[in-house]
């Protein structure tokens, strides 16, 4: 007989399932009890008759089922069963569980859990219900209350530690505080993007996160269907631990928790969940694309340098958060001296320097306009805005030396910046300056100047380039136009005051509008005539250079695969002089023709290489794809059936392609991947041409005719 405080010790049996039977039924006949047997995976192998009277669920007990889904009583005390099957310990007792009956009646019972090793070393567990209903009436309720908030405890723990694993695996940044702004709970994401420890987060103000506390709780609050249409996320401006700006999209929510007893009045805690992530690097690209929007909008827009200035710099400051801008132009004194004579008007151009003059190699430089953001910078801009620098003396001196873009990180520690007593009293921390060329003169240098202290910003610098060389045609264009008003100013004033010379005056204005035209029609010649081969239509060698070199920098930071296809017209001697330069223009033609047709991804492009020679670039493609695109147009030059009667391989035009492919990389070169396609082009044409031989660095990939060895020539 089994006693409360008694238990069979652990089970070693090694005799046959009958004998354990035996033992088992002379056991169970003392007092009502049941039993069943369980493996290492809690699935049930055997049961008793009526133990079914005792589960939770009465049809989940059967063999091969999980014995927590009839005795949800084992859930949370996994390992305890674990330590009891590897003998770590003897057994484990739960008392007073309860069970309502059909009838409303309560049915109490024991459970007792020992191991045993049976046949083969199998290991099991012995669990043994016994009905305890009788004896329960004397003892105290407290006793089951009490084993019921022990098990809801583990199983607690065990949830609340399965809980702060999901938190932690998230990718997103979660913050949790309370009513007063306190973090409550962070997580492991949180920490890494903020460079704080959970300490050093925990019980502080989310306030040393963002200033924009309170914008986060309002819209926490918002009803749930306004929230998800109007306010989806909140991008809020955040810092981390070393003062590095970040900007966050967090999604707000509110959830209360009770404490004290359901049945007892309790106090309702509101916490606040911020779940974020970080999009500072998307939001830097979107504001490079709207500053660049902003200038093409702007010089669209304006009808002269002067207007434009201002604005510029009032649109590079507000996209990129800086604080004050100037424009600064070469200074002549002796002309500005003498335009001051001659010329009298209420207010001086920005730009007086007409292109046609030459500036001095290291001049002096103006400034001419400013913008300022808020009044803190306001005396940086000294009321006087005719500032003059000698050659080669501040930023724009530096910017003007060097022709490029000149970054400051410290301005007052600074040796070259002379103005940086000034920028210490405004607050003036970084600044950078790029220059402005027209006709290969720097003509005006534009600055910036932030409150902050800021690394080089490569998005930022990436943009100013693309500014630099549109401000540069900008102001050739704009020159070039007011030198044209100058001259039609200058012939109708002579017009008027000799009209003995009306006639030859007629003539040249005539003459200077035709040259306007010309030069119009010229320029957009020219622009064609730089990326489109006049032959073939498609890009020429300068486009080719241009996007090659770009799509090289791409692949680099993708890590991806570049293919360059060197293509050669195979005999193409024989065919002009059998049919003629017209005929081998056609045949020129078409094949550049075949060759776009299969290169129409947007990071591909076919041209014309020099002469009978293209090239076909292939961004994302592998030694494998750049094989099928090659064989794609050798199908299609086939299928279109181009007569060479004095080809030596074929009766039809055919090529000779030579493929070379590559991860760019540190170490590795454009160069060396179009050297390595050429050897492979002239492997293709030592081995008999009209053939595709490839080579991918150290691995040599060959056509349907094979592929020579490093050592051949150029034939």
């Amino acid at each position: 007989m089994l006693y409360n405080n008694e238990m069979l010790p652990t089970l070693t049996v090694e005799s046959s399932p009958r004998s354990i039977n035996i033992l088992l039924y002379k056991l169970l006949s003392l007092r009502r009890i049941e039993y069943l047997t369980v493996d290492r995976e809690l699935k049930i192998k055997e049961i008793s008759l009526k133990v079914q009277d005792f589960a939770y669920i009465h049809e989940e007990v059967g063999e091969g089922k999980d014995v927590r889904d009839s005795f949800p009583e084992l859930i949370g005390i996994e390992g305890l069963l674990e330590d009891i099957i590897e003998e770590r310990q003897q057994d484990c007792q739960l008392k007073s569980i309860s069970r309502v009956l059909k009838d409303g009646s309560y049915l109490y019972l024991d459970l007792y859990i020992f191991g045993y090793k049976g046949q083969a070393n199998a290991d099991r567990l012995i669990i043994l219900c016994e009905d305890v209903t009788d004896s329960m009436g004397s003892q105290p309720t407290i006793v089951q209350a009490a084993k019921k908030t022990s098990i809801k405890g583990d199983n607690l723990a065990a949830a609340g530690d399965y809980i702060d694993k999901i938190i932690n695996s998230l990718g997103d940044v979660l913050f949790v505080t309370g009513t007063s702004g306190q973090i409550k709970k962070v997580n492991q994401a949180a920490q890494q993007l903020f460079g704080y420890t959970e300490s050093e987060l925990i019980g502080q103000s989310i306030s040393m996160i963002t200033a924009e506390e309170e914008l986060l709780r309002k819209v926490s609050q918002l009803p749930p269907a306004l929230k998800s249409e109007y306010w989806p996320q909140v991008k809020v401006a955040c810092q981390t631990k070393i003062g590095l700006k970040l900007i966050v999209a967090f999604s707000c929510s509110t959830f209360e928790t009770s404490t004290g007893s359901p049945d007892a009045d309790s106090e309702v805690i509101q916490d606040f969940v911020y779940i974020g992530k970080d999009i500072t690097k998307q939001q830097r690209i979107k504001k490079c694309q709207e500053a660049q929007y902003a200038v093409t909008h702007i010089l669209s827009e304006s009808t002269s340098l002067d207007s434009a200035t201002p604005k510029i710099l009032q649109a590079i400051c507000q996209s990129f958060g800086w604080d004050f801008g100037e424009l600064w132009t070469p200074a002549e004194a002796e002309k500005e001296t003498r335009l001051g004579e001659e010329i009298k008007s209420e207010k001086d151009p920005l730009w007086c320097l007409p292109l046609c003059c030459l500036i001095e190699e290291n001049p002096c430089w103006r400034r001419v306009a400013v913008w300022q953001a808020a009044e803190e910078v306001r005396e940086f801009a000294e009321n006087d805005q005719q500032i003059t620098l000698a050659a080669g003396e501040g930023l724009p001196g530096s910017v003007s030396r060097s022709g490029s873009t000149q970054w400051i990180t410290d301005l007052v520690g600074d040796r070259n910046f002379v103005r940086s007593r000034l920028a210490e009293e405004a607050g003036l921390r970084s600044g950078f300056g790029f220059p402005i060329h027209a006709r290969s003169q720097v003509v005006g240098v534009m600055t910036f100047f932030c409150r902050e202290e800021l690394p080089p910003d490569q998005d930022l610098l990436q943009i100013i380039a693309v500014v630099s060389s549109q401000l540069g045609e900008f102001v050739k264009r704009k020159y070039a136009e007011q030198e044209l008003q100058e001259a039609e100013a200058s012939i109708r004033f002579l017009y008027e005051q000799e009209k003995r010379q009306s006639e030859e005056l007629a003539r040249q204005n005539l003459a200077l509008e035709q040259a306007k035209l010309e030069l119009q029609a010229a320029n957009m010649e020219l622009q064609r005539l730089a990326s489109v081969d006049g032959l073939t239509q498609i890009p020429n060698r300068r486009c080719f250079d241009k996007k090659l070199e770009l799509e090289w920098e791409r692949m680099e930071r993708e890590k991806e695969s570049l293919s360059l296809i060197l293509c050669d017209i195979d005999f193409f001697k024989l065919f002009n002089d059998h049919y003629g330069h017209q005929g081998g223009d056609e045949c020129l033609k078409q094949v550049a023709q075949i060759l776009a047709s299969n290169a129409q991804r947007a990071g591909d492009l076919a041209a014309r290489y020099g002469g009978e020679e293209f090239a076909v670039i292939l961004s994302q493609t592998d030694m494998k794809g750049a094989m099928r695109v090659a064989e794609s147009i050798r199908s299609d030059l086939k299928a279109a059936g181009i007569f060479h009667a004095a080809s030596k391989v074929s009766k039809f035009i055919t090529l000779s392609m030579g493929i070379a492919n590559t991860v760019p990389a540190a170490g590795l070169s454009i160069e060396e991947l179009i050297g390595q396609a050429d050897r492979a082009l002239y492997r293709a044409k030592l081995e008999g041409r009209d053939r595709i031989v490839g080579l991918d660095l150290t691995i040599e990939f060959q056509g349907p005719k094979g592929v020579f060895s490093d050592d051949c020539e150029r034939s």
